[in-house]
Parts: structure tokens; C-alpha cells; sequence
């Protein structure tokens, strides 16, 4: 440097626009560019209807038709907010300013708002007024232009407006060649319209719309349009609060509130650092802008209707905005080595535990990706709302001496398994959950079908479930003798039949009946409604089916306490084609059902195969018309990953009830085992808990939860006085004499043999045993003393 070389007091840092065109390389989808300028109109509308009851918030998209787009159409983003005046725009739309973006706001204007409309092209216009102004401000952004100048100035014009208009018009143009590629897309618009529904749920949500869980799940039921067509949102399909199950002898709600209030805290505005007592200046950016803010964690957990191999899992959000959906990170356990395992769900990979938790305290990427998962913020939510056990109450006991009572373990528990029915809240067919079924009414749900906005449909499938499978009830007890001698002396309204009120039995009334109308024939509508008076429709049957080459609606009714009757003579089935549907009514009683345990409606099919192929003209085999008809029913189809799976429940299960039992003599249970069963439970625990104390197992009982099905076959046989009576299975022993105590033994060893096929054997292609084994299970299931 020479000494003629002046030396400059200050250096111009003002980056070029160039900056801006190269952030925007970053791969922003179409949707997420989007949400930037929908999350300036979103906190602009909640703010203005705070300010002005009366207003009916909008925001509204304007995306180029598939045919038409080109680099000069537009992108607009407009809302009916309370507009900006010329200050406040020029602070919004500063390339260095964060606005309130990480405790405040949820919007990025700012930062955020030129990468994101950088993103979709290079020339932004923004225009905005307020109620009582006469004229709207535009102020127009043209990177290129910008970066020609070198210089951050940019122009505004002013156009007169109607004093009663207000709110702001973003309108990006010179469209970008990807972004022009993707429009061109046909489905870019519902692809569009599908995550702005997912992303802004909360936002969209009615809190008092007509779905079940409404008003727990709450919402601000905000208006979103894309093209003028509103965007739904995405409301999970959950449980009503008001059903639950029972575990642990208490009532578990299929859907409850969560709540963690916590100390309000000083945030700084600029850079996000939280202080615990106010502070004057930020330590770390030296900003003044310290506020006092409150924190809580709040949201909900609950179930949903239908099991799902990926739509489960938790969302999390802020400021109403959904960071992250389908989140399953609450699902891990990470253990004392650092090993992460994952704890549901744990059959055949479906689960259905949802929810939603507002972290709106917790800081976010710049993207809005993902939260801080390392941030104090974040962990706290991890110990509250999941705790830092494992989920297993019986790992958590094994390993920590007490069990995990987080919200997210209680529901864990209560409906971890999928079994069909209303102790797990399942829908299912008599015979299977029906979980293609549920998921088909989950898509009606969503598409707004009324039927279809309350759980009832779902409820009555998991009641009518029961009442298949558990078939009639038993027929009412036919008079005692005693009743026939009291009545024999005068003194019938002494007996077992219920008194009327006046002295007089429902019997003694029959026999004195009023004289006999008129009688006339039964007319085969009639006679059909009495058959669906005694009936339980199957719930999967209520559908759609490919007959041939025709349609037809199904319902296959299952029957029990009347006599279904075809030209006076008794049948296993009868059916009813009207109009395109058809009615199949089997009876619970027949043969087929009662005494070989087919499913009802594979009873119907085949009794009513010749009428539908003669009635819809069917070509080939009755066994093809069949096999057709069943194969569009992928609920009802057995593999033996089914069979693996429950089987592997029950014998979890078995554990869990034997370790109660062993608990109070360790001594006795661990004597009747076999040295076999000894040694294969202690190399199971090795494997599966490394660290633990085998010789502490065996005197407490604990050892109980490594035991195989061989073991329990020991226990079994070798001490059945340990597991029968109600200890581990309902089954009848000690009262009986000692041939039938043998056949007792025999049944139940007759069911752990096959579960043990279940569990270890190699898997099963042939249906009729896999069919078999899943009975079994189902008959195994029944003996087992629930906990």
C-alpha cells in the first residue's frame, strides 16, 4: 500500500442479489416455497381476527393451468388481512431481516420470504393496503435487475383503491425452467393441495366440526384456497375420547389431551437464546428485542380407527404448522449401551398410536424441517410425554425395578396389539381384524362422506365381531320341575318365571292369548326383515363385488334364533338379489359353522354360488366363482407372517401373566421345568438382555419372561396345579377326577404344541393348516387368564 493510499473508515458488506438466485438453488419443493408466504398470511389472519371479529379469514393461491404455464405466467399468494403500510412493508420484505421467525411469528418474512420466492422465479411484485388507505403500494423485487445495479432498492408504485379493500398480493413471475416443469404436471395441483392440507391441519381444522375427537383435537378453521377450490385438511381419523378399554382393571380413553405447563421464559427475538430472568442486551447477537414468553406443551394422543404398515406415528408442530408428520421417533427406546430399539409396533409392523404435540417454544431449522431434536426444549418433551423407560412395562421392570407411566406408555400398552374386537377397539369379521375394510372407510372419512365422520361404523364392526365369533346366546333354561308342580297346585306365579306386575306370569298370559286375526301370508320382504331382526351383518360384506362381468353390492348376514326357510324347507343359507344386491343370510347353527368352525362367509359363498353364477350369468367353475369372490377380500387371505405374528403375542402374553405367578413361589415353578427348558431360557436372556443377573432371576421369578413354549409345556404338564384353576389358563383341574384332570392336560398341552409350530417351526404355505393354527391361537387365547 502506498502512502498516497487513502485507508477507508468503513467496508460496504451489502451482498449482491446474486446471494439470493444461489440460496435458491437449495431444493425447496413447490409446496414448501409456498408455505413460506402462507405462513405470513396465516399470522397476519390470526392476528386480524383477533382485531376484527367480523372478519371471515382467506387466503387464496393461484397457480398457472397444466396447459398454459410458461416462464411468464404467475404464482400468487394473496389474503384479506389487515395489508401493510409503506414502513411496514419495508421492514417485511428486508433481505436481512428474521422478523419474530423462531419465538414469535411463525412467518419468515424477510430472509425466508425472498428465498422462497426467489426460489419459484425473479420478479416479485408485493402488493398491499389497509382498510381506510385510498391507494394500494406495489413494490416490485427483479433480481436480475437488482444484481445489474448492484444495489437493494427497489421500486413501488401506487395504484388507487376502493377505501374498504385491504389484505396482500404476492405475485412471482419469470417462473424458474423447474418450477415451469413441475406445473406442467397434471397433478401438480392436488399434489400441491394434498401437503398444504397435511402441513396446515391445525390451521384448516373446524374444532367444532362433525368428526369424532373434534373439539380435543381443536383448530382455528382458517380458509386455504388453491385455484378457488378449498383445501381440505388432512384430519386424522381417531377414535371419539369417550371410547376406551380396560387395562390394568382401569378405563384407558382411546383418545386424551395432553398438557405440560411450564415457567414462561425470556426469549431473545433475533437469535432464539432462551434466558430464565430477563435480560437487558442478548449475550450472543447483543439485540434488545427480549421478551417474556410462555411455554407449555400441549396437544393429544390417541388411536386410530384403522392399523396402517405407514400411516401412524406422531406430528409435531408450531405455531400451528406441522414440522414434522408421521413422526416415530417417541416409538424408540434408547438402552443403558446406546442401542436404539424400536418398541411398536410390534405386529406385523401396523400400527396405529397418532397425535399431535404443539411445541411452539422449541426451536426449528431454517427449512422448517425439522425440530432441534438436541435441544433442551426437545428433550424435555421426549421425558414428559414418552418418559425415558421403556415402553415394555415388563423391560422396565426388569431393568429399572418400575414401570414407564408416561402418556405414551399407557396407550402403548392399552392398544398395542391389533387383535380384532372391542377389547383393542379393532374392527373385524367374526373371524380376522378387517383392516383393509377400516382403512377404506378411513379414505370416505377423509373425503368428507358424513356416514363416515363419527367411529360408529367402526364400533359396530368390532362389536358385530364379537358376536360372531363368540356365536348366540345361549338358549333360555326350560322350566324346572319344581316350576311344574307349583303350578300343577295353583301356585305357578310362585316360580321362576318373572310376575307381570298383577299376579300374573308371562306364561299363565299365554295361555289365555287373544283370539287369532285374520292370518295372512308372508311376503318375502317381510320374511327378509325378520331374518335381518335376528342378524349381524358381517362388516367387510357391505361392499362393492365383481360378479362376472357386473357389479353387485353384498351383505352377508349372519343369523341366529330363527329358521331360514326356502320353499318351506330349512336351509343353511338363503339369498336375496334385488336391484344389484345382494343379501346372503347364513345361519349360525348350521353344521359347517358350529361344528367344523368355517368362516360365515365362506358358508354363504358356497351355498350361494350356483344362484349367483346362474342369476349374473358367470362362466366357468361354481369353485372359480368362489375363489373370485374371495380374493376381493385381502382381510380374509392367512399367510403364515400372520400366524408368526400372534402367535408370538400370545406367547409375550404368557409370559407376562406367568412372571405374576412365579413372582410368589420362584422356588416351586422354577422345579418343575425341565433341565432343557432351564438352559434354553437362560441362553434367551443372554441373547436378549446381556446384562442380566440370571442367578437374581431364578429367585425372583424373573426368569418367567425368557421361558419358551417348552416351558410352559413343563409347567404344564409337570405342575398343573401352578397354571391351571385360573393361574395361567381359566382351565378346570383340581376338581375333577383323574382321567378327565389327564384329558385337561392333554387339551391344553394340545395348544401350546401348536404354538410352538407357530413360533418355531418353519412357515406354513398350505391355508387349511395355517387356518388351523390361527383357531388354535384363538382357542389359546381364550384359556389364558387376562391380567
Amino acid at each position: 500500500m502506498t502512502e498516497t493510499e487513502t485507508r477507508p473508515g468503513t467496508l460496504n458488506l451489502t451482498p449482491s442479489p446474486r446471494i439470493l438466485e444461489m440460496i435458491a438453488e437449495v431444493d425447496l419443493q413447490l409446496h414448501q416455497c409456498l408455505c413460506e408466504l402462507i405462513d405470513n398470511c396465516l399470522d397476519e389472519l390470526v392476528e386480524a381476527t383477533r382485531v376484527d371479529e367480523t372478519l371471515e379469514p382467506r387466503i387464496d393461491i393461484t397457480l398457472p393451468a397444466a396447459g398454459k404455464v410458461n416462464r411468464s405466467a404467475k404464482v400468487v399468494v394473496s389474503d384479506n388481512g389487515r395489508g401493510m403500510s409503506q414502513a411496514e412493508l419495508r421492514y417485511a420484505l428486508s433481505a436481512g431481516t428474521s422478523g419474530k421467525q423462531r419465538f414469535g411469528s411463525l412467518g419468515l418474512f424477510g430472509m425466508g420470504f425472498n428465498i422462497a420466492t426467489a426460489r419459484l422465479g425473479t420478479i416479485t411484485e408485493v402488493r398491499s393496503g389497509r382498510r381506510g388507505d385510498d391507494q394500494w403500494i406495489t413494490a416490485t423485487i427483479d433480481l436480475r435487475e437488482m444484481q445489474r445495479r448492484s444495489s437493494y432498492e427497489v421500486p413501488l408504485r401506487y395504484e388507487r383503491k376502493d377505501p374498504d379493500e385491504h389484505g396482500t398480493l404476492v405475485s412471482v413471475t419469470n417462473l424458474r425452467e423447474d418450477v415451469v416443469v413441475k406445473l406442467k404436471s397434471a397433478s401438480s395441483i392436488r399434489e400441491v393441495s394434498k401437503n398444504l392440507g397435511r402441513i396446515y391441519t391445525y390451521m384448516l381444522r373446524d374444532p367444532d366440526g362433525p368428526h369424532s375427537g373434534a373439539q380435543l383435537m381443536g383448530g382455528l378453521n382458517q380458509r386455504l384456497y388453491v385455484n378457488s377450490r378449498q383445501v381440505p385438511p388432512l384430519v386424522p381419523c381417531i377414535w371419539d375420547p369417550t371410547r376406551s378399554v380396560t387395562y390394568k382393571a382401569a378405563e384407558a380413553p382411546a383418545a386424551k389431551q395432553i398438557h405440560v405447563p411450564l415457567t414462561n421464559a425470556f426469549a431473545c427475538m433475533n437469535c432464539g437464546r432462551w434466558y430464565t430472568s430477563r435480560y437487558d442486551r442478548c449475550v450472543d447477537c447483543e439485540s434488545t428485542d427480549i421478551e417474556e414468553r410462555e411455554r407449555r406443551i400441549v396437544g393429544w394422543l390417541g388411536v386410530q380407527r384403522f392399523a396402517d404398515k405407514s400411516d401412524f406415528g406422531l406430528t409435531f408442530l408450531r405455531s400451528g404448522r406441522a414440522i414434522t408428520t408421521r413422526d416415530r421417533s417417541l416409538f424408540d427406546w434408547e438402552g443403558p449401551d446406546g442401542d436404539i430399539e424400536l418398541e411398536y409396533p410390534i405386529e406385523l409392523g401396523m400400527g396405529r398410536i397418532v397425535g399431535e404435540i404443539h411445541l411452539d417454544h422449541a426451536p426449528v431449522n431454517v427449512r422448517k424441517t425439522n425440530f432441534d431434536t438436541s435441544s433442551p426444549e426437545w428433550r424435555y418433551m421426549v421425558e414428559k410425554v414418552r418418559g425415558d423407560l421403556p415402553l415394555r412395562p415388563q423391560l422396565a421392570k426388569r431393568l429399572f425395578n418400575r414401570e414407564n407411566d408416561s402418556p405414551m406408555s399407557r396407550f402403548f400398552n392399552a392398544f398395542r396389539e391389533n387383535k380384532p374386537g372391542l377389547r383393542y377397539l379393532m374392527p373385524g369379521n367374526g373371524s380376522t381384524a378387517i383392516h383393509n375394510e377400516a382403512k377404506r372407510w378411513a379414505q370416505k372419512f377423509r373425503s368428507g362422506d358424513p356416514e363416515h365422520q363419527t367411529d360408529d361404523k367402526w364400533y359396530e364392526a368390532a362389536a358385530d365381531h364379537d358376536r360372531v365369533k363368540n356365536g348366540p346366546p345361549p338358549e333360555p333354561a326350560p322350566p324346572s320341575d319344581e316350576d311344574d308342580w307349583l303350578k300343577g297346585e295353583g301356585l305357578g306365579h310362585l316360580g321362576t318365571a318373572a310376575d307381570d306386575g298383577d299376579g300374573h306370569s308371562p306364561s299363565q298370559d299365554q295361555k289365555q292369548p287373544e283370539p287369532a286375526a285374520e292370518t295372512r301370508p308372508e311376503t318375502e320382504e317381510q320374511r327378509f326383515a325378520r331374518y335381518r331382526e335376528h342378524a349381524t351383518l358381517l362388516p367387510d360384506t357391505d361392499r362393492e363385488v365383481r360378479l362376472g362381468t357386473a357389479q353387485a353390492i353384498l351383505r352377508v348376514y349372519v343369523t341366529s334364533g330363527v329358521e331360514l326357510l326356502k320353499d318351506g324347507q330349512r336351509q343353511p343359507a338363503v339369498v336375496r338379489i334385488v336391484a344389484g344386491e345382494v343379501e346372503i343370510y347364513v345361519d349360525s347353527n348350521t353344521t359347517l359353522i358350529a361344528r367344523y368352525g368355517w368362516p360365515p362367509l365362506n358358508v354363504a359363498l358356497v351355498c350361494a354360488a350356483p344362484q349367483l353364477k346362474s342369476v349374473y350369468s358367470v362362466s366357468g367353475s361354481i369353485d372359480g366363482l368362489v375363489t373370485s369372490i374371495l380374493e376381493q377380500f385381502p382381510d380374509r387371505r392367512v399367510d403364515s407372517s400372520a400366524v408368526r405374528s400372534r402367535a408370538e403375542m400370545l406367547l409375550e402374553g404368557l409370559r407376562d401373566r406367568l412372571a405374576d405367578l412365579t413372582s410368589k413361589d420362584a422356588a416351586t415353578f422354577w422345579s418343575a421345568l425341565s433341565g432343557q427348558s432351564k438352559r434354553a431360557a437362560e441362553s434367551y436372556a443372554i441373547a436378549v438382555a446381556p446384562d442380566v443377573d440370571w442367578k437374581a432371576a431364578v429367585e425372583n421369578g424373573e426368569f418367567a419372561r425368557y421361558l419358551g413354549v417348552e416351558g410352559v409345556l413343563d409347567l404344564v404338564s409337570s405342575g398343573p396345579e401352578l397354571v391351571l384353576d385360573g393361574g395361567l389358563f381359566r382351565t378346570t383341574y383340581a376338581a375333577l377326577g383323574e382321567e378327565t384332570q389327564a384329558d385337561q392336560v392333554a387339551r391344553v398341552s394340545a395348544f401350546l404344541t401348536d404354538l410352538k409350530r407357530m413360533v418355531m417351526g418353519p412357515p406354513l404355505q398350505n391355508t387349511l393348516e395355517l387356518s388351523r393354527l390361527l383357531l388354535t391361537a384363538d382357542l389359546l387365547d381364550a384359556e389364558i387368564v387376562q391380567a
